[in-house]
């Protein structure tokens, strides 16, 4: 009996002594008019240095009432937002002329900056019709979806498109996911265009009910494979073959869930470098997965015995270490839509779940009530992000049949806090890589302890631009940040200042390769990496590499239809930088593949060769 109480006196002391509130703040924040929304989103479009929002409205847009719109809010610096909807160009918004969609016209809202021009662009998946609307860098967006050919099909009821490098080509490609036919793949190309490649690369297959998608390196060869959340189907993972080709193999790495799967958060719960995936169900019918990483290309289900298998009728997910102690909880919102097996599925209220990694062991205590996160008005979308820039992470929730949420986290301002609550922020900005750096991974280490994120942005409804967040509990300084870009290139930099928002652009730091010690400042050595410049190219292009021992390189490329166009093999006497031409002047317009053999590895990259 002593040892029973002595658990349970433990298990109040942590809810009691760490537990923070979040306060509901809509009203004072200008969000109270937000009302039947899917999708939420957060980037900063005008690059003034807040995150600002964009909510996706349910019903068919009517100009005469505000409760039909999709709205962008603007962040004004001071806690409040104000609604730029009409003078940022969304002032006519997306109607169905078609067959009436089920679960809302308008679906999901993804922040991404397909053109690399620093201003982040937006995609609005639709029923019919999805949108793609170009931001002008003056506060402005044009729709640009008939120009750059990612309309989808009239009869696709798409859910949330994802932004993702993934062919490592430098600019972001677009996979859409479809409830109600195949799911869309375009490749970008690099001319404000994209052609839709999903059969070419493998990806083509039987119509799924497909809510969202994330983009993770789960094979560890530097590409972004892919997952996808189906509703009542088994969930598939297309592992990457080198951006060339896909291949589905759920099974073999343990993630085909055969769920209702909906919403999807990534992040390494256990601290271990390793990055996990949570889904979000249909409790009643399939509890949620906890997917963690075994390091083996293998991924075992541990939510049941972690805490986190039932989030009611799930939807948005998200990691977030929302109490800055080292360790990322879980926020997950619910919204019943429909009967099940006959049954009206009942409201209940949106679940937040503390880890207890750094207080006592792995395992998530349930601190909804306490924490403040609650509310019964049917969520759908969430995005977590730092609105006032002090430092802790809000939330906000885009609600089906009531006005948004919008939580504020108090935990840099509450003195019943534990005094360990320092943190550190950090924007990429990706130069060889896309210009939002989505693929990167981050590491902080404080003396022999590392944490980990992995930059994507991806969820249900929604896809964000934001600075990756780092809680560093009593750390005042870190000692290290490693940068591992898509490119495969390892940047670091030393000895930095807790609590600030620090801008990193890719390419300002010390080239270093991964190891199990930490180098000294200044010590990079040469990490082999290679590129086309320039790519796209019309006529001539140089093969760039940047080799870390001498040897022969044996390079081919190839068409689109696998033809061998050109081969060449050149000596490196010693480390350091190779370059061989290509003249293609004589090669018709279109895709080029090259492989290099060096030595006992192998490089591989796409080419763009454009028309006149």
């Amino acid at each position: 009996m002593k040892q029973i109480l002595l658990s349970l006196t433990t298990c109040l002391f942590f809810q009691n002594a760490f537990t923070q509130d979040f306060t509901r703040t809509e009203a004072q924040a200008n969000l109270a008019g937000i009302v039947n929304t899917n999708g939420v989103a957060v980037a900063d479009y005008d690059r003034d240095g807040d995150l600002d929002i964009f909510f996706t409205g349910i019903n068919n847009f009517d100009p005469t009432d505000e409760t039909t719109w999709s709205h962008l809010m603007q962040n004004n610096g001071d806690g409040t937002f104000a609604d730029v909807t009409v003078e940022a160009g969304f002032g006519v918004q997306y109607i169905n002329e078609g067959l009436k969609a089920e679960r809302g016209e308008k679906m999901g809202a993804s922040w991404g900056d397909y053109d690399n021009d620093g201003f982040p662009d937006l995609f609005l998946a639709n029923s019919r019709l999805d949108q793609l609307y170009r931001n002008n860098g003056d506060g402005t967006f044009t729709d640009v979806t008939a120009q750059a050919g990612v309309g989808g099909c009239n009869v696709c009821y798409s859910a949330t498109g994802l932004w993702w490098d993934h062919d490592r080509d430098g600019d972001l490609d677009l996979y859409v996911s479809v409830l109600n036919n195949e799911n869309i793949m375009y490749l970008n190309n690099g001319d404000g265009t994209f052609t839709d490649v999903t059969e070419a690369l493998g990806l083509a297959g039987d119509n799924t009910i497909t809510w969202s998608s994330a983009a993770i390196d789960a094979g560890k060869d530097g590409f972004l494979d892919l997952y996808n959340m189906n509703d009542t189907q088994i969930n598939e993972f297309f592992e990457n073959r080198s951006g060339q080709k896909y291949n589905e193999a759920s099974r073999a790495y343990r993630l085909h869930d055969e769920g209702a799967g909906m919403g999807v958060a990534v992040g390494d719960c256990n601290n271990d470098g390793l990055f996990d995936i949570y889904v979000t169900n249909i409790f009643n019918h399939h509890p949620n997965p906890l997917f963690i990483d075994q390091g083996n290309r293998r991924y075992a289900d541990q939510a049941k015995e972690l805490g986190v298998d039932n989030t009611g009728w799930g939807w948005g997910t998200s990691f977030l270490d929302y109490d800055h102690d080292g360790d990322e909880d879980l926020a997950a919102v619910n919204g019943p839509i429909d009967k099940l097996y006959g049954d009206q599925q009942p409201d209940i209220d949106n679940f937040f779940f503390k880890n207890m990694l750094v207080e006592a062991s792995m395992r998530f205590e349930d601190i909804s009530a306490a924490s403040g996160f609650t509310g019964k008005a049917k969520g759908k979308g969430m995005e977590v992000f730092d609105y006032d820039r002090d430092g802790d992470l809000d939330l906000v929730v885009a609600n089906m049949e009531e006005a948004a949420y919008f939580f504020k986290n108090n935990t840099i301002h509450n003195d019943n806090q534990p005094p360990a609550k320092n943190w550190l922020q950090v924007i990429l900005e990706g130069t060889a890589s896309n210009r939002d750096a989505f693929g990167t991974t981050v590491k902080v280490r404080m003396g022999d302890k590392w944490l980990h994120r992995y930059h994507h942005g991806a969820a249900i409804f929604g896809q964000s631009i934001k600075p990756v967040h780092f809680g560093l509990g009593g750390a005042t300084v870190v000692d290290e940040i490693r940068f591992t870009w898509l490119t495969g290139v390892t940047e670091a930099i030393y000895d930095v200042s807790a609590n600030q928002i620090l801008h990193f652009r890719e390419g300002d730091g010390t080239v270093v390769e991964e190891q199990d010690s930490a180098p000294l400042p200044g010590s990079g050595a040469i990490v082999e990496k290679n590129f086309a410049m320039p790519n796209p190219f019309f006529e001539k292009t140089t093969l760039h590499f940047e080799l870390a021992k001498p040897g022969t390189l044996e390079l081919a490329v190839f068409s689109s239809t696998g033809l061998l166009v050109f081969r060449a093999e050149a000596e490196l006497a010693q480390p350091g930088a190779l370059d061989v031409p290509w003249d293609a002047s004589a090669m018709p317009p279109g895709f080029y593949f090259y492989t290099a053999k060096f030595n006992d590895k192998k490089m591989e990259g796409k080419m763009v060769k454009g028309g006149k």
